[in-house]
């Protein structure tokens, strides 16, 4: 799925994208394009740091001697600086090469994620950040409409043929999180599972079958192996980010502790979605 089979009658448009200025400019020159796309990745950079720092904190990790609201306060100019950043150097790549944006499913799943990733940010992170916690009614239903938009992004990212296995690094990401900031009980349990999951496809893809000469049950056991690990990350994190906890200590006791963990959470993969797509536009799928 990409948007040249979404929205296949704008692809005369797309196609004069191309000419438009500067994008003439940016092909005959030898230096614009990197500079551009070297912008582009330090943007993202400093993103991920605006957007790590108040959902660790929501988590109840990082920065916690400091308040949630001054976290967020701190790091909003940053983020919008970045996120303009993006955009200007992203409208900027896209001109080059519109074709190849709009036959890539990788950008298709970037631009569902990225909304689902500024509702999160923009919609939940920082109101419950302003407020200790507390969460509103309009607060909740953002919370809920990200959660649906990124779990949209997730289903095509993992049935996209030439970019679901991109979707194996925001397992990774939900995987690192877990064990970084879960139980001493989690950490056991879940590393254990891992480590023989990893070792079962391992002698099964290479002692039972032959990846070269039985490379469609190979492909298959690997795609079915990462369902069931993104299954499984997503069960341990429910549970470590709903179980009750101690309570924290004066001055740092959230509001709404759950909903606070699971929106820093859900920010975390949503941007982490928003990049790994991206890595993915420009090596799987859609034809030039």
């Amino acid at each position: 799925m990409d948007f040249s089979s979404l929205l296949p009658d704008i692809k005369p448009w797309v196609q004069s994208l191309a000419q438009v200025w500067p994008a003439p400019i940016i092909k005959a020159s030898s230096w614009m394009f990197p500079i551009i796309q070297t912008f582009h990745l330090l943007a993202l950079v400093t993103l991920g740091g605006a957007v790590l720092l108040p959902s660790l904190r929501l988590m109840g990790a990082g920065m916690t001697s400091v308040s949630p609201a001054s976290i967020e306060k701190t790091v909003r100019p940053w983020m919008w600086a970045a996120l303009i950043v993006l955009v200007l150097t992203g409208l900027l790549m896209g001109l080059v090469n519109p074709m190849r944006l709009y036959t890539r499913p990788g950008f298709l799943i970037k631009m569902i994620a990225l909304a689902a990733a500024l509702i999160f940010s923009f919609g939940v992170v920082g109101p419950l950040s302003r407020c200790h916690g507390a969460a509103s009614g309009a607060t909740r239903i953002w919370a809920i409409a990200g959660l649906i938009v990124w779990i949209a992004a997730i289903l095509v990212f993992a049935s996209s043929f030439g970019a679901a296995p991109g979707s194996f690094h925001v397992i990774c990401v939900g995987w690192l999180v877990v064990m970084g900031l879960g139980s001493r009980t989690t950490r056991i349990v879940l590393g254990a599972i891992t480590a023989l999951i990893a070792i079962g496809v391992g002698i099964v893809t290479y002692g039972v079958f032959t990846p070269l000469e039985d490379y469609d049950i190979v492909m298959e056991i690997n795609r079915w192996t990462l369902r069931c690990s993104a299954l499984l990350v997503a069960g341990f994190a429910l549970w470590e980010f709903v179980r009750p906890r101690p309570n924290a200590p004066t001055g740092n006791a959230m509001a709404n502790p759950t909903l606070a963990r699971l929106a820093g959470l859900g920010a975390i993969l949503a941007w982490f979605t928003v990049a790994a797509a991206g890595r993915w536009i420009g090596l799987g799928g859609g034809a030039g």
